[in-house]
């Protein structure tokens, strides 16, 4: 018999982008969490990278019907972030 009983990995506490409210996610084994909505890491840049890659320039690329403006270098991040929301503000929208 298999079980589905979840076990908790451990419980953390992450601020909601949108509003800034702790939001107390827990955290199963296998990955599973609960508590808020995750939606990856956002990588932060230096004023310096941004210029190093305007100063790179960028090309034309199509897709579909659309003409989009793609950068020839991407900065390089000096940290990453994780960005949560609470249930509230994920509902809201």
């Amino acid at each position: 018999m298999i079980s589905t009983v979840n076990k908790i990995a451990k419980r953390v506490v992450r601020r909601c982008a949108v509003c800034g409210k702790d939001a107390k996610i827990i955290l199963y084994v296998g990955g599973k969490y609960r508590g808020g909505h995750y939606f990856g890491k956002i990588p932060l840049h230096t004023k310096k990278a941004w210029r190093e890659v305007e100063r790179a320039g960028t090309h034309k690329v199509k897709m579909g019907k659309s003409l989009w403006e793609v950068l020839n270098k991407n900065p390089k991040p000096y940290k990453h972030i994780e960005y949560w929301e609470c249930p509230k503000c994920y509902w809201k929208k």
